[in-house]
């Protein structure tokens, strides 16, 4: 538990920071970043952790998307929390979605090992997988009017590479982190991809701080001449409104003409001024007089009216002083303001009391104009006095009908007239009054408010212009060709970090393999000295019997005696062919070179025949050798007669070797696929630890049982390999002290190829009985000795031979005579026996002549290369005297 709530929070701080981070240095003009390195955490956490980073990603991206709210408040809004939940819920299921992706569709899980592997699985889970995310926050945001309906596409773009890029960046650089299990490897990769990330942030960062600053600048700067212009058309008012004060001032009686004049060239410069007016000041003693005077405008009497309850005109009320307007310029569609009272309107008469009272410019609070109800306007107000200046000298006011529309309308702020001007009346606390309100809509925003006090009366100007996307993409397009740059620094070191791991994992792997092959030279090394230790031993043994024995005969006068000796010898010379004969097997089956042939075998035979062999040794030893088997069940097999025996001989050998007394049980039974073989022995036993390696070739028990008991060390191991290439499997239960079972199975069906009979058996032929005696034989022999033994062996039978040292004398001999059979040696100096067969049956057409191979390799090769040469018969050194009498017999017996 406590692991858990670490890693959740750990994943909490570490998705919360990255984004605020990546937020403030790296977004411009609007909620996407160019790389977004939460994104990449998320995705490495659930191919790391799994399901535990549920919790700890839900709260970083929740608390994440506070980033954004102006108050912290604002989550409590409905929409807010809705909009934060979503956008968190789709940047984590986005993370998961790219996981099951990876582990289970491509099935191809981030491996740094691999660059392909990560190379494939980053573009999936992130161009792909990250459209998730974009679109549900995009979208959201659209929604809520956050974003303008132009920015959709821009801002979903943006959300999708900072996202890519997020995943392509920061993904491997965790799974670096954790996956790399040596502090090295993480630094390579880590280290130079976070110093270059880092610095093409902070680089971002001061470039976009800059282009700010400008922006702002050149804001304030457009704000200055925004000021500045309303200031001059103001004052350019209040300039005009003061010569046409000071004309009247200096002026006794001022006619309309003078005053069309006057206004006209003003009007000229200032197009926000809708009229001019001239407001005399009229006690109510001098009203008639007034009245009944013929008005220069016009050329008729001045008629001084005020607005009615239903807006229509009416007489003037009585009252004290009247202001009414004598001129007014444009004459042209202002007719009916000539003759209106201003002091009948309560804000035109609190502007006139103002203006008099402090005997400067006064405006009036926002009112409907007379000439134009549709249209507000202000109306300033100037105070004309004599050259004193005193009450009694006031003469009445001068005034300018000013309409903020046009004011606004004729104020060129920038090159494209772009920018609307709203002006409110805010003197009074609490009371915003609109002046003129500009025609806005949502392309355009409000940039710039301020306050305008102008002669004792606070307007509040509003600055508008259309909204403008500052231009980031030049800034947005080198971050992220930074970020890919970043992503390729992060790809060539992870593969060649993972190209480092593998080579010193294989270099790792190929130097303990290395080991291990040189502690089995070491210990084949060892086990073939001690092999060669008990072959000389076994090989010695015989020769010194024979040598001895050989002396011991030449030594004596009486022949029964010697030929004792020489029996003797022949047996020793028996145990000196079976160690040869061991390792010559051996050697077949390394090189795989054994044919093995499958023929019809009588069970109760072969065990009688076994018995038999080996019932002479066990009655030495006083050991009860029983069969185990019903012969009345005249079991059949097929396999390979002559392996078999030799299995089972040297099975059955061992047994009676290694056991000192008790019994030796030969079992056989049959199933329905197999048939199986079982030797038991109440011998010495074989240990648990020796039993590993009993079927080893030149392996024994201990080195003690050569010594003690003599043998190779082969016997089991060519045993366990001929069964196999029987198509059967051997087995041993043994425990030391009690004795051993060994027991061997072989299949019904054999998968051996079956034999052919390529000659006939001579096992039934008598050699006692055969001569002969008038065959002409040629013995084809280099070697004098084997010339002697050979010539001496064919004397037995009457037999005489010609013998030649080599082919060339064969076959010499051979054109100049007639012979029964040629007994060839394979191997011999100048020509060898292959060669000369093969003369013999091509240059002299011998064809029929037999000719028997003679050689002591004894490999099915050779024997097969003699037949192919052309001889009859092939017959292996040492010779047996009767199988040469035999195989002499069978080629002979059809002359």
């Amino acid at each position: 538990m406590r692991k858990f709530l670490i890693l959740t929070l750990s994943l909490a701080c570490a998705y919360f920071f990255t984004g605020y981070f990546s937020n403030s240095l790296l977004s411009v003009d609007g909620y996407a970043v160019a790389s977004w390195p939460p994104s990449g955490i998320a995705l490495a956490s659930f191919l790391i952790w799994g399901r535990k980073s549920f919790i700890g990603l839900i709260l970083g991206a929740f608390c994440t998307n506070l980033i954004h709210l102006d108050n912290t408040v604002d989550i409590l809004h409905f929409n807010v929390l809705l909009q934060a939940i979503c956008v968190t819920l789709a940047s984590v299921l986005q993370a998961w979605i790219g996981r099951q992706i990876i582990v289970n569709v491509i099935k191809a899980p981030l491996d740094l090992s691999s660059l392909k592997h990560s190379v494939q699985s980053l573009i999936v889970a992130g161009p792909i997988c990250c459209v998730i995310a974009a679109g549900v926050g995009t979208s959201l945001l659209a929604l809520n009017n956050v974003l303008p309906t132009n920015a959709i596409f821009d801002n979903f773009i943006a959300w999708w590479i900072g996202d890519s890029i997020g995943v392509l960046i920061f993904t491997p650089l965790v799974l670096a982190a954790f996956n790399y299990t040596q502090v090295r490897h993480r630094m390579l990769v880590i280290l130079p991809s976070l110093l270059i990330y880092i610095l093409i942030s902070v680089s971002f960062y001061g470039a976009a701080s800059v282009k700010k600053e400008k922006d702002i600048q050149k804001q304030e700067a457009k704000i200055l001449v925004v000021q500045n212009a309303i200031s001059q058309k103001l004052d350019g008012i209040t300039a005009h409104l003061g010569l046409l004060a000071t004309f009247f001032a200096s002026s006794s009686d001022v006619n309309f003409k003078e005053f069309k004049q006057f206004t006209s060239k003003q009007l000229d410069y200032s197009q926000e001024i809708l009229a001019f007016e001239w407001i005399p000041y009229i006690p109510a003693n001098k009203l008639a007089d007034f009245e009944a005077r013929d008005n220069t405008a016009t050329g008729k009497p001045l008629y001084i009216k005020e607005k009615s309850l239903d807006g229509g005109w009416q007489p003037a009320g009585t009252r004290s002083n009247y202001f009414p307007v004598k001129y007014v310029y444009p004459l042209k569609g202002n007719e009916d303001v000539l003759g209106f009272d201003l002091a009948s309107s309560k804000v035109r008469g609190a502007a006139l009391s103002k203006a008099k009272e402090l005997n400067e410019l006064a405006l009036s609070e926002p009112i409907n104009l007379v000439q134009n109800t549709a249209e507000d306007g202000v109306l300033f107000l100037y105070p004309v006095f004599g050259e004193s200046s005193t009450e009694d000298d006031f003469q009445g006011f001068v005034a300018a009908i000013v309409s903020l529309k046009r004011l606004s309308q004729t104020l060129l702020f920038d090159h494209n007239n772009s920018i609307s001007v709203s002006f409110f009346d805010t003197t009074i606390p609490g009371k915003k009054q609109a002046i003129y309100i500009a025609d806005t809509d949502n392309s355009q925003t409000l940039f710039k408010e301020y306050q305008l006090l102008i002669s004792k009366r606070m307007w509040q100007v509003e600055l508008y212009e259309p909204i403008v996307r500052t231009s980031w993409l030049m800034y947005w397009l080198a971050q992220i060709v930074g970020m890919l740059f970043v992503w390729l620094l992060i790809t060539f070191l992870i593969s060649v970090t993972g190209t480092n791991i593998q080579i010193r994992e294989q270099v790792a792997k190929q130097t303990h393999t290395l080991r291990k092959e040189k502690q089995k030279a070491d210990e084949a090394s060892h086990i073939k000295g001690q092999f060669l230790a008990n072959m000389s031993h076994e090989v010695r043994t015989p020769i010194n019997g024979i040598k001895g024995l050989h002396y011991l005969a030449l030594q004596q006068n009486d022949w029964q005696q010697a030929r004792s000796y020489i029996e003797q010898a022949d047996g020793a010379l028996g145990v000196l062919l079976r160690v040869l004969n061991d390792v010559l097997d051996f050697s077949k089956m390394e090189a795989g070179k054994l044919d093995l042939m499958q023929e019809s075998i009588n069970v109760a035979s072969l065990a009688d025949e076994m018995l038999n062999l080996l019932q002479f040794e066990a009655d030495i030893k006083s050991i009860k050798l029983s069969l185990d088997f019903d012969k009345i069940s005249n079991l059949v097999i097929n396999t390979d007669p002559i392996r078999l025996k030799q299995v089972l001989l040297n099975l059955l050998n061992n047994a009676v070797k290694f056991t000192g007394e008790g019994e030796i049980t030969l079992k056989i039974w049959q199933s329905k696929k197999m048939t199986y073989f079982s030797i038991n022995d109440t011998g010495i036993g074989i240990s648990s630890e020796a039993q590993k390696q009993l079927f080893k070739p030149f392996a024994q028990a201990d080195s003690s049982t050569s010594r003690q008991y003599g043998g190779t060390g082969l016997g089991l191991s060519i045993c366990k390999k001929l069964v196999e290439l029987m198509g059967g499997a051997i087995d041993l239960v043994s425990y030391e002290g009690k004795g051993s079972t060994f027991t061997f199975s072989l299949p019904l069906i054999s998968p051996l190829p079956k034999a052919e009979q390529i000659q006939q058996q001579h096992n039934e032929i008598d050699v006692s009985t055969l001569s002969f005696t008038g065959c002409k034989l040629l013995l084809v022999e280099d070697n004098p000795l084997n010339q002697h033994v050979a010539n001496a062996i064919l004397k037995t039978k009457g037999c005489i031979a010609d013998i030649a040292n080599d082919g060339f004398e064969a076959i010499e001999k051979l054109a100049e005579n007639s012979y029964d059979i040629v007994l060839m040696d394979i191997q011999m100096p100048k020509m060898d026996g292959l060669k000369a067969t093969k003369v013999i049956r091509r240059d002299l057409e011998l064809i029929d002549l037999p000719i028997i191979g003679l050689s002591a390799n004894a490999h099915d090769d050779d024997v097969k290369k003699a037949l192919a040469c052309g001889m009859n018969g092939y017959i292996t050194k040492p010779i047996d005297a009767n199988t040469l009498f035999k195989t002499l017999w069978h080629h002979l017996s059809g002359k």
